[in-house]
């Protein structure tokens, strides 16, 4: 035991007893302006030696007092304060938010709160998530739901440690902790997005728009499918009432104008213009089947990555991201060359060549199907909203019908359980 010594006054005599020693429960009183100890009857005399092994006569005698008695008397003689003002509120999902005010006056270093569900807790370690803070606000990490109750205890920071109120006037709260949960989705067109109340966390999900299918070009070329729109996801901290533009491009606009713009295409380029944006994250589009390469002998169209392949009588759209599906016709050797045939691959148009399958479990931005050289007719366009690619044009004898057009992309925001990550 830590003990102080106390020097009292006194006659010496070989009459007197040993030290009067105050342990941890000895009695007290305050009196206000004095704290009152009652002493052990009897008579004392000094001890000769440090630590106290032995006593002998002397002026003094002396009272040991335990520090954890001096810190019940310092407590009680002057207080801990206590935080005014607490309460209690819903942050976010499944968040609570506590607000108190400081005391502004008396011994205080911060405030402990514990939490528990069921019943109010019981001194500062009888629940979960203690927490000490100097602070005026404090938000939690996502609870269950239910009611919870939350209790304060002040503390002042001393050289032995912390000092806690366990005896003042208990300071608590509780409060019903709930969900904030929704979705919204978004397809052509533009506008801006508000943060509803309470929501400071959303999952997104970003289409582009699909590339549009190949035309037909020439005798018995069919066109090859469009590209998936890019794809893309993730997580954004919001505030309540904050406002988001955003734009999904309108069907039709991916097909350029220009030659240099079909290079560019080509190339792997872009339209900047055409993207689905939200804020500052973008998706880009998907591009149409552009280049051509002629080949000798069974050469087959490629996919790209993981895309299908496109067999000469048309091919299965590439999914999950992929480019669209090759087309590919044959034409007999005129040169003379023993007759030989080769074939024209139109390759497919690109995407992103990675997963589209987003959290709400939709595929989104599948490629087109290549055109077939069998019959002639138009390529059925992309399914709008999900970005996937036109398909490509039929095309027997000289018809160059032309592709499908790419679908538009879309934008899909969620919050809370509707996230589904277990939020």
């Amino acid at each position: 035991m830590s003990e102080v010594f106390i020097p009292l006054g006194g006659a010496g005599g070989k009459n007197r007893g040993t030290a009067a020693v105050l342990g941890d429960s000895t009695p007290f009183s305050n009196a206000g302006a004095v704290m009152s100890l009652p002493l052990p009857a009897g008579n004392y005399k000094k001890s000769v030696s440090n630590p106290r092994t032995s006593y002998g006569d002397g002026k003094n005698s002396e009272v040991t007092i335990s520090k954890e008695l001096l810190k019940k008397m310092a407590i009680d003689a002057f207080g801990i304060a206590s935080i005014t003002n607490f309460s209690a509120t819903m942050y976010a999902h499944k968040q609570v938010r506590l607000t108190w005010a400081r005391p502004t006056k008396g011994l205080w270093s911060g405030v402990h709160f514990i939490f528990k569900y069921g019943s109010m807790p019981d001194g500062i370690y009888d629940g979960f998530m203690p927490v000490d803070t100097a602070d005026v606000h404090y938000e939690t990490r996502t609870l269950q739901e239910g009611l919870l109750y939350i209790r304060a205890y002040s503390y002042v920071e001393t050289n032995q440690g912390r000092w806690y109120d366990y005896d003042g006037t208990p300071v608590y709260t509780t409060i019903q902790v709930t969900g904030i949960s929704g979705a919204v989705s978004f397809g052509a067109g533009a506008g801006t997005w508000t943060v509803p109340e309470g929501v400071r966390r959303i999952r997104y999900i970003l289409v582009g728009h699909g590339g549009n299918g190949g035309s037909g070009n020439g005798y018995y070329v069919p066109g090859g499918g469009g590209g998936g729109g890019y794809f893309t996801t993730g997580y954004m901290d919001v505030t309540p009432g904050q406002a988001i533009p955003w734009i999904v491009p309108v069907r039709g606009q991916v097909a350029p104008t220009n030659t240099a713009t079909w290079q560019n295409l080509m190339n792997g380029g872009n339209l900047p213009g055409l993207y689905t944006t939200f804020g500052g994250i973008v998706a880009q589009h998907g591009k149409p089947p552009l280049s051509m390469q002629m080949t000798r002998g069974g050469h087959q169209g490629s996919g790209g990555d993981g895309g299908s392949g496109g067999a000469a009588f048309g091919g299965s759209p590439g999914t999950n991201g992929n480019d669209g599906a090759g087309a590919q016709t044959s034409v007999k050797d005129r040169g003379g060359r023993n007759g030989d045939t080769y074939y024209l691959t139109i390759r497919p148009g690109q995407g992103q060549h990675s997963s589209t399958t987003g959290f709400n479990g939709v595929l989104y931005c599948s490629g087109g199907i290549a055109g077939n050289k069998g019959s002639s007719g138009v390529g059925s366009a992309g399914t709008n909203g999900l970005g996937n690619g036109g398909n490509g044009a039929n095309n027997r004898y000289m018809d160059n019908y032309s592709g499908g057009e790419g679908g538009t992309g879309s934008i899909y925001i969620a919050w809370g359980s509707s996230m589904n990550d277990g939020s």
